[in-house]
């Protein structure tokens, strides 16, 4: 008797589920016909194809198919690529990351990458960004007897800008679905975007934090357009802990963006240093190139422990050359006081013969400091 019930429950349970599925109309939007005629892969630029919602009405985007194949080493790279989901104008977006370990190396195939529904309505773009080097990066397939094209390039240091048409269709296609349950992303502008990232890195910070209390130094207001890489140059910035009391930094944030196509940015790295009053160095910190995009960002890079009092300064040797580096934004003044273009020295590192003519760039560096030391 129990079981009979128990196997009806589970019937009508099974028979709620699939009626719920059949309700939902999942649909794959593509332009290409499935036949790759040639392929790309786009240093500095991303691949977007442009979709439109069934019926001009809302629908959700819960993922898209690549036809494509990594290149480079035989073990992927420990790196995420970038998936962005637009509005017809690319002025609202979302952003999602992927890891590159999802593409295998040879001939290229089908690739399918879900996630978390994104609400669309109308006219919609799906773009990847894959940071490509000499050493890693992806091939997107081209169907080059597509015509008219529904595709474009993008450039990477600004998604919200197209670069050119492309001629042909990417070979990529987005899943739709007329309904979901749970939580839904929205496309929202550049500035509720970094709202989002404030509140998810202040998300982060409290749980590294612990009953730790943290304060952030600086002397900008946000983001410029302004950007250098001086080759063979540090960048550094004076501050002053609160009342002259003792802080421990445990991380710095800089406004940048990566450059250079011919490197690996999980191999190629920066130093953070700590120095004191007479900019003796205190510590030096590490952090890997892939911290950057080629979209201009505040990046947050973990430091050592470092004890600090009274006036202090953090410097940047991103090992800029020609060819790589990162471009650093720098606020533009007649004359600033607490920031400039140094070399190192041995132990120390100081304004170089040379700086003068950068004495009016004020870097965009802030510093976080605990009352106790922070360990990642």
């Amino acid at each position: 008797m129990f079981t009979n019930l128990q196997t009806r429950a589970t019937t009508t349970f099974l028979l709620m589920i699939a009626a719920h599925v059949a309700a939902a109309d999942i649909k794959l939007l593509k332009h290409d016909d499935g036949s790759q005629e040639s392929k790309r892969s786009m240093a500095g630029s991303g691949q977007a194809v442009r979709f439109e919602c069934p019926d001009g009405q809302k629908w959700y985007v819960t993922g898209i198919r690549i036809h494509g194949s990594r290149y480079g080493t035989a073990q992927a790279p420990n790196e995420d690529f970038k998936i962005v989901i637009a509005s017809d104008d690319l002025s609202q977006r979302v952003e999602i990351s992927k890891p590159y370990s999802l593409f295998d190396r040879g001939r290229e195939k089908w690739v399918r990458i879900n996630f978390d529904p994104v609400e669309v309505q109308g006219p919609f773009h799906a773009a990847v960004f894959f940071n490509p080097t000499r050493t890693k990066g992806v091939y997107v397939g081209i169907d080059s007897d597509a015509k008219p094209t529904h595709s474009s390039i993008l450039l990477a240091s600004d998604p919200g800008n197209k670069d050119s048409d492309l001629e042909g269709d990417w070979m990529i296609q987005a899943y739709v679905t007329d309904e979901v349950d749970g939580e839904v992303r929205k496309l929202m502008s550049d500035e509720a975007r970094a709202g989002r990232r404030v509140q998810e890195e202040a998300s982060r910070d409290a749980k590294l934090l612990g009953d730790a209390k943290s304060l952030t130094l600086k002397h900008d207001d946000g983001p410029t357009e302004d950007k250098m890489n001086i080759q063979g140059a540090l960048y550094s910035v004076q501050f002053e802990t609160p009342k002259n009391v003792e802080g421990f930094v445990w991380q710095v944030q800089m406004y940048a963006s990566q450059f250079g196509a011919q490197h690996d940015s999980e191999a190629v790295s920066g130093d953070i240093y700590i120095l004191d009053e007479n900019r003796k160095i205190l510590s030096r910190s590490t952090f890997p190139y892939s911290r950057a995009t080629q979209e201009a960002q505040w990046i947050s890079v973990p430091t050592l422990p470092t004890k600090v009092q009274g006036k202090f300064y953090v410097s940047v040797d991103a090992h800029g050359t020609k060819y790589k580096g990162l471009y650093l934004r720098y606020l533009d003044a007649e004359q600033q006081q607490v920031a400039s273009t140094d070399a190192r020295t041995g132990m120390q590192v100081q304004p170089a013969d040379w700086s003068e003519k950068f004495d009016h760039m004020q870097w965009l560096l802030r510093v976080k400091i605990a009352d106790r030391p922070v360990v990642y």
